[in-house]
Parts: C-alpha cells; structure tokens; sequence
C-alpha cells in the first residue's frame, strides 16, 4: 500500500492564454481544475497505473470539499483533517504560443499544533511495516521544517519505507533521518549541494554525496533529458522521451508515482525505471494536473533507453 502524504494540498486551476503577456489583458481559451498537491498527484498516478494507495491529507472549506468528492470520484481513499482555512487554489497559466508555463501559487492553509497532531495519530493508526510512505510537497503556515526528519524517523522505525520528495529546508532536514528513496530535480540538488551541476558527473558524484544518509535509491530528474538513477551498486542514465508537450505541472509527481509502484510490487530496478520515464512523459502530453493515459504509458515504455554508467 502506498500512503502519500500532502500537507498542503491545492485546487489547481489551469488556464490557456495564448501569446500571454504581462501588463497587457489577457484571454483565457481553456480553463480546469483539478484535485492536486504533490502526494494527490501521486496517488492519482498510483491508482491509474494498478497500485493500492491511501491520501492523507489537511483540507478545508469548499475548496477542500471540492478535492474530497474529486477523489471519491476517482475512488482514491482519503483520510482528511480538517482546517478553519479553505485550501488554496493554485493557477497555472499556460501559453502555448511561447510554450511557457507560470505557476502562481497560494502559501495555504494555517495549521495549528492540535491540527499537526491529529495528522499524525492518524497516519500512524493506520501504517504497518509493509507500507511505502511518501512525503512531498511545500508546508503550509504552522508547520514546522522540521516534520518530514520526525515522520521519516518513525516512519522507519516501525519498518515502514519514507520516500522524500521535497525542497529547501524541508528536503534538508528531511534527509538526515534517511529516506529509502528520494527524488530531487536537478535544481534542488544543486542547491542542496550548493554547487552548479554543469555535467552528468557532476550530478552523479553530488547524489552519491546523498547516499551517506542511508538512502538506497536517489531519482534525479532533468526534464526533457530524462533523468539519472543512483544507487549504492549502480548508476543508470535513462534519456527523455520526445513527445507533444501540453503542460508539465505533475510530471515529477508521476515520476515519483511510478518509482513507488515499482518498489511496492518489487519490480525490477530496470523495469522502474522504464515506467518511471514513460509515466512522466505522457503526463506532459496533457493538460494541467489531469492524470497520464494509461495506455500511452505502456506504449512509450518500450522506448525507453537505459545506460549503465
């Protein structure tokens, strides 16, 4: 089972604006909205790909009824605790004139102390030492920087494995407790190392720097490059897919989705991997935070080249 964690959920809200200009008026040509934040995103894609996942998650107000009946939809359990707040909703404008895509986003919900607590009796109530839990995402107002190093902790102590997918001080603090599996995009490795990454090697040897933690697996993803997987005995480059872009909000979340479904069914490392590439490609082939087809994942996987490095 896989348990995503999302403290700061959101309604994402993506609008087309062709030829998008600042300081001019602008007209939208397409506008939705999804249920979305990193780990709904990802349980999103676990649910499409066959996987068995649970979302705990902080809503409130319309907003957080509006991301409840969208996963009751979806039939993607969810345990929600409640905030006085309404969840934020994010906008995502996309132009696809210039192909750009700008993300404004809202800083969420207030948490309180007695809020933060019942979050956490609640996922531990539920997690065994056979579950895959997986921490992303911003923190909301209330929240210490701290959570991800105390929930990956517990989390492992009972066995369970911690995936960290994070960035900032939540990624650094997060990471001295020893997640099982994290996934950086190359910019947030770049400033945790603090150093500019200009090569694969260079990238390789900074993740390797992460490895000391205890970290068993380390997905760094590059975009349209594809991405680097790291691990103790091995290193495996595996290149991006050329596809029709549409958008490329949720394409590390549906990464780190199918890294996770990979490890929860024991597939080989390879065989992630493929799906890992494949899965982020075609959630980039379409709009906003709506999930990949599931049907072209398994058609791109086939393309997937991997080198042992």
């Amino acid at each position: 089972m896989i348990i995503t964690l999302t403290m700061n959920p959101a309604i994402d809200h993506t609008v087309s604006i062709p030829d998008f200009k600042v300081n001019h008026v602008n007209r939208i040509t397409e506008s939705r909205y999804d249920a979305a934040g990193k780990g709904i995103n990802v349980s999103k894609v676990v649910k499409g790909l066959g996987g068995r996942t649970k979302v705990f998650a902080f809503l409130g107000g319309d907003t957080g009824d509006y991301i409840k009946k969208s996963l009751v939809e979806e039939k993607i359990s969810c345990i929600a605790i409640e905030t006085s707040e309404p969840t934020r909703t994010n906008l995502k404008i996309v132009d696809p004139d210039s192909k750009t895509y700008t993300d404004i986003n809202q800083t969420g919900a207030y948490v309180s102390e007695d809020q933060l607590a019942l979050f956490r009796k609640q996922v531990f109530n539920y997690l065994s030492s056979q579950s895959l839990v997986v921490l992303t995402g911003s923190l909301p107002p209330g929240v210490p920087v701290t959570i991800y190093q105390e929930l990956i902790s517990d989390i492992q102590a009972i066995g369970a494995v911690a995936v960290l997918d994070a960035d900032g001080e939540a990624f650094e603090h997060g990471l001295k407790s020893g997640p099982k599996i994290i996934k950086p995009n190359i910019h947030e490795l770049e400033l945790y190392v603090g150093r500019k990454l200009d090569t694969e090697d260079e990238v390789v040897q900074a993740a390797k720097e992460l490895l000391a933690f205890g970290t068993e697996l380390i997905a760094v993803s590059m975009g349209a490059e594809g991405a680097l997987f790291i691990t103790n005995n091995c290193v495996y480059r595996a290149h991006g897919l050329k596809v029709s872009v549409k958008g490329t909000v949720g394409a590390g979340d549906a990464m780190l989705a199918a890294i996770c479904y990979g490890r929860d069914k024991n597939l080989p490392i390879e065989e992630t991997i493929r799906l890992a590439i494949a899965t982020s490609a075609a959630k980039v082939m379409v709009e906003g935070t709506k999930s990949p087809d599931f049907d072209t994942i398994y058609d791109l996987k086939k393309q997937v080249k991997i080198s042992v490095l």
